[in-house]
């Protein structure tokens, strides 16, 4: 299909690197104009060239931490003064915390809630009114497969995306009278910069070996996802093939979260299989 979002405007917070740059460019490519947020000039404007070289139609306006609810204002409002409508909001911001040197855990926790948590809260905030005001618009946030399927503890991280997709319940439920769909994307390992700050250039054995063990204990696919993987979720959300859809928080994590993976089956034995 082409031009499944042509006319489109979208908002996509987090949209600098990683699942938001890919989804950034899905849309683009689908007609959509996309209005890039994050907090980095440079990285920003890296994804508004590369869309505008294929063609397609972007803007980075200023820095937007969602944590800031001037920020998440500033962004509705230079959206709607050169474009009009804002269509669709897309929040991937979000960042993990753990292992940040020099930081209590009281800073910790509350950095943590304040950008994944509140943040999503101050970006849907300032985006809501319009939509309501047009009675239509689609609302798509991001959880995490750690939220309630947590291979590993990380209460701060995990807390707040669960916060994530009790925000999705409550919006679709309130705005899908208006016509306002509301859903949420629940990531399982993806490849993006966040493991760049795990691993140094020089540790590349030790990143693959990783990945490997990760995607072969951990994911009933056995590989590690893509930005991409996530984008495809996201533009069928974004879309009119999702028209009928709203409140669903969709695993997208090679079967984590909603089919056993190999570690779990281990665990759990020699379970018959009707073939």
């Amino acid at each position: 299909m082409k031009d499944m979002l042509k006319g489109k405007v979208a908002i996509i917070a987090g949209g600098t690197s990683g699942m938001g740059e890919a989804t950034a460019k899905y849309f683009a490519r689908e007609g959509a104009t996309v209005i890039i947020g994050g907090t980095n000039p440079k990285k920003g404007e890296r994804v508004v060239d590369a869309i505008t070289a294929e063609g397609g139609t972007a803007r980075y306006y200023a820095p937007l931490n969602v944590a800031k609810m001037e920020d998440c204002t500033n962004i509705t409002e230079k959206t709607l003064e050169e474009f009009g409508k804002i269509d669709i909001l897309v929040n991937y911001a979000g960042k993990s915390y753990d292992g940040v040197p020099n930081m209590t855990q009281d800073e910790k926790f509350n950095i943590t809630i304040d950008v994944n948590l509140k943040g999503a809260y101050n970006i849907v905030n300032a985006v809501v009114p319009h939509m309501k005001e047009r009675k239509a618009g689609n609302i798509i946030l991001c959880s995490s497969n750690g939220a309630l399927n947590p291979t590993t503890p990380a209460y701060d991280y995990h807390m707040a995306k669960g916060g994530c997709e009790s925000l999705t319940i409550n919006l679709a439920m309130d705005l899908a009278p208006m016509g306002i769909r509301v859903n949420c994307i629940n990531p399982g390992p993806i490849v993006t910069p966040f493991w760049d700050e795990l691993f140094t250039p020089e540790e590349a054995d030790a990143r693959k070996a990783t990945f490997d063990m990760i995607a072969s204990k951990e994911v009933p696919l056995n590989r590690m996802g893509t930005p991409e993987d996530i984008a495809g979720v996201a533009l069928f959300f974004a879309s009119d093939l999702s028209s009928y859809v709203t409140g669903l928080r969709m695993y997208v994590g090679g079967g984590m979260g909603y089919v056993y993976a190999h570690g779990q089956s281990a665990i759990l034995g020699n379970i018959p299989v009707h073939e």
